[in-house]
């Protein structure tokens, strides 16, 4: 009975120092406030001028220009922005580098030291600097691209009659095929006489040809990707004699 008596007494004693100190708990919290109030107000507007200012996303982001060693990109302007960055990557849903940035009033950037016959997955986004803020836009769609293959080398006739010649050289990796060229001159115009679509095969037989008659040849690999072709340099002249 007596240590029920002395804990209402523990009880009552709490409540009314809690009720004695309701006042300067009240007058804390709106000191806080009114301490803090233009700060938060600051942070706020702040917070809404940056999103009034944020970059649209970056739209047709393309390839221009291509050979083995370098892609230039290109994209439509953004209202907004003081400035772009580009991200690359060698697959499609892996992780994306920041390669570079340019100002506002550029829209292409040129991505070089790449290797040839490569594919390079890319996105752009804008960004808007505000006061010592920066805000982002949105990625672009991802362009997947690539680089134009290898030269080809050691191109050579491996056997020769009268009326044909049978050409071969080395594998170009990374290609989808080959074309092979022919003139009747070294510095004259080459014609197109055999596309081969299978990467594989790396020789190739022309026939009906004249005899004791030279021909020049010149071989380029190249590679397809989403509908578009890609040429590779072509290789050296190599001159060949038909036997008489």
């Amino acid at each position: 009975m007596e240590r029920k008596f002395k804990n209402k007494i523990l009880v009552f004693l709490t409540l009314s120092l809690i009720i004695c100190n309701m006042g300067n708990i009240t007058q804390s919290f709106a000191q806080f406030n009114k301490n803090n109030l233009p700060s938060l107000k600051k942070y706020i507007t702040i917070s809404k001028n940056i999103e009034d200012h944020k970059p649209e996303k970056v739209r047709d982001l393309q390839m221009v220009c291509t050979n083995s060693t370098y892609i230039k990109l290109k994209w439509s302007s953004v209202k907004c922005a003081t400035g772009y960055r580009i991200y690359r990557s060698t697959m499609k849903n892996g992780v994306y580098r920041s390669i570079g940035n340019v100002g506002e009033r550029t829209t292409c950037y040129i991505d070089k030291e790449l290797e040839c016959g490569t594919n390079y997955y890319y996105k752009v986004r804008a960004y808007n600097k505000v006061g010592d803020k920066v805000c982002w836009g949105c990625y672009s769609d991802i362009l997947d691209t690539t680089t134009c293959p290898c030269v080809v080398k050691y191109l050579h006739s491996i056997c020769v009659s009268d009326c044909t010649i049978q050409l071969s050289w080395d594998m170009v990796h990374k290609s989808s095929g080959y074309e092979v060229y022919r003139s009747n001159m070294e510095n004259g115009r080459y014609i197109r006489v055999a596309t081969i679509t299978d990467k594989s095969k790396t020789s190739y037989i022309d026939k009906n040809l004249d005899r004791g008659r030279k021909y020049y040849y010149k071989v380029r690999a190249f590679k397809e990707l989403n509908g578009q072709v890609c040429f590779g340099d072509c290789s050296n002249a190599l001159c060949v004699c038909t036997k008489k």
